[in-house]
């Protein structure tokens, strides 16, 4: 009878075994989200390893763009739209006057192949009572895409998501890693799409700007009122991607020297590729793969 008990027993506990193990096989997988979207004219895809509600998510990363994708800057101006137009005079001066929000119409000048004398309008960007007192050029391309993408981060950073890498139309930006080790992104020459080096990164972001065969605004130079290309490519990294997409605008415009005492000021590190030859900030190899 005893032995008959311990029999029942042990088939009890094989059982609970065995359904453990189609639990953990079957149900208990933990699906990476992974989702694309289209906003500015960029694809900005996000994969994250933290367990999220993925119509969750992509509804609420779908409504922080679309926020942003539909401002006109027309009339009384939302609280979004003055935050973005302060942090575009901001940016002004951070970027010693590189980055200007109000360059649009030089942009379209240049962009239809026109001459025109620029002069900066920043100082003229004021607001009274939620409206514009004067009639401004806007040009917001440089800096709405990685400001809204700033803001699905800090809706990831409210929501406790921290294992994430964005790649906001090949910008990175990487959160903490969900395994061992970090996000590895490598680093292509333009001329011939060679891979250079493979970066690691973990909580840091980093961008690009190359020559490339369509126009993009930030190759124009609103200190010369030109289209420029100094380099085949940079690469900065940085803290956040605020500061990376701040610095890769404007060190694609600057001279060597200024570029590094930029990026110094920014605790930030580079890379510039001039003619198949490399450039690179004294700290930028830690950030690189050295097997």
């Amino acid at each position: 009878m005893i032995k008959k008990i311990i029999d029942k027993r042990n088939y009890i506990i094989l059982f609970v075994i065995i359904i453990l193990i189609i639990w953990i096989l079957f149900f208990n997988k933990k699906e990476i989200y992974i989702k694309s979207f289209n906003y500015f004219d960029k694809v900005i895809t996000y994969k994250v390893y933290d367990k999220v509600n993925h119509k969750q998510i992509t509804d609420d990363i779908n409504n922080i763009y679309k926020k942003y994708e539909k401002m006109d800057f027309k009339g009384e101006l939302s609280e979004d739209e003055k935050a973005l137009i302060e942090y575009g005079k901001i940016i002004y001066y951070k970027s010693n006057g590189y980055i200007d929000i109000t360059d649009g119409k030089l942009v379209d000048k240049i962009k239809n192949e026109e001459e025109y004398k620029f002069k900066t309008d920043i100082e003229n960007v004021k607001i009274t009572d939620n409206y514009l007192i004067n009639d401004i050029s806007f040009n917001f391309s440089e800096i709405i895409s990685s400001y809204a993408t700033n803001d699905v981060l800090y809706y990831f950073k409210q929501n406790d998501i921290t294992k994430y890498i964005v790649s906001d139309d090949g910008d990175i930006t990487a959160g903490k890693y969900y395994d061992k080790g970090k996000y590895s992104v490598s680093i292509n020459n333009p001329s011939d799409n060679e891979i250079l080096d493979i970066v690691y990164l973990e909580n840091k972001s980093m961008a690009t700007r190359n020559t490339v065969s369509e126009f993009r605004s930030y190759m124009i130079n609103p200190k010369t009122s030109k289209k420029e290309s100094k380099y085949d490519s940079v690469v900065v990294i940085a803290n956040d991607n605020l500061t990376a997409n701040m610095l890769a605008n404007s060190l694609y415009l600057m001279d060597e020297d200024e570029g590094k005492k930029t990026v110094e000021d920014y605790h930030g590190e580079a890379l510039w590729v001039i003619d198949d030859k490399i450039i690179k900030t004294d700290g930028f190899d830690k950030y690189l793969k050295n097997d």
